[in-house]
C-alpha cells in the first residue's frame, strides 16, 4: 500500500483478490498475515465446502484459540463462498476488526466456520513492533455493529483502488496500489 494512509489491509485482500482473477481463474484463495509461519505441514492450504480458518493456535496465545469466533490470522474461502459475502469490507482503516467483519458475513450467510485440529493447525507469530499507520482502529466495533447494514454495498463491489504496479517473482507477486 503505497501512500500516507493508514493501513488497510482488508482492502489490500480484496486488491489480491481482484487482480489475481484478473490473471487466472482461480477458485481457492487463502488470505494470510505475513508474521504468521506455520508450524505444520498437515495444515493443508486448501479451500473446503465451508470458509476454512486455518489459526486453531499460534504461540503468543499459548496455541489457544484467541477467542471464540477468531477468524483471523489465515483464512481460506473459494471464489464462490469470498463473492457471496462480497468480500472484505474497505472500511477498516488501522489495525482490528476487518477479520471479525468477514466472520459475520460468513454467518450472515449461513455458512460456519471450520478449522482443523487444535494440533495441525499450530503457527508461530513472528514478533514485530506495529508498524506506523497500523494503530488500532478506534471505530472498529462502531463498522461490526453495522455490518447487516452495509456488507452487500461495502466490499468486493466497492473496491476503488489506484494500481502502481505488479512485480512478478518466482514465489509471490507484489502488487503496489493507492487508494
Amino acid at each position: 500500500q503505497a501512500g500516507n494512509t493508514k493501513f488497510n489491509r482488508a482492502k489490500l485482500l480484496n486488491v489480491g483478490y481482484l487482480e489475481a482473477l484478473k490473471e487466472a481463474n482461480w477458485d481457492c484463495f487463502i488470505f494470510h498475515d505475513v508474521d504468521l509461519v506455520p508450524e505444520n505441514d498437515f495444515n493443508i492450504y486448501m479451500c473446503d465446502k465451508q470458509p476454512k480458518h486455518l489459526v486453531v493456535g499460534r504461540n503468543n496465545t499459548g496455541y489457544r484459540l484467541r477467542y471464540q469466533g477468531y477468524f483471523g490470522g489465515v483464512t481460506a474461502l473459494t471464489r464462490d463462498q469470498f463473492s457471496k459475502v462480497n468480500g472484505f469490507s474497505n472500511s477498516y482503516w488501522g489495525w482490528g476488526g476487518e477479520d471479525d467483519d468477514l466472520r459475520i458475513r460468513v454467518e450472515m450467510q449461513k455458512m460456519r466456520v471450520v478449522r482443523p485440529s487444535a494440533d495441525v493447525a499450530r503457527y508461530t507469530m513472528i514478533f514485530h513492533k506495529r508498524d506506523h499507520g497500523n494503530e488500532e482502529n478506534g471505530e472498529r466495533m462502531k463498522l461490526l455493529r453495522q455490518v447487516s447494514k452495509t456488507w452487500k454495498t461495502d466490499g468486493l463491489n466497492s473496491c476503488s483502488y489506484k494500481l502502481l504496479s505488479v512485480e512478478h517473482n518466482p514465489l509471490y507477486v507484489n502488487i503496489t496500489v493507492d487508494f
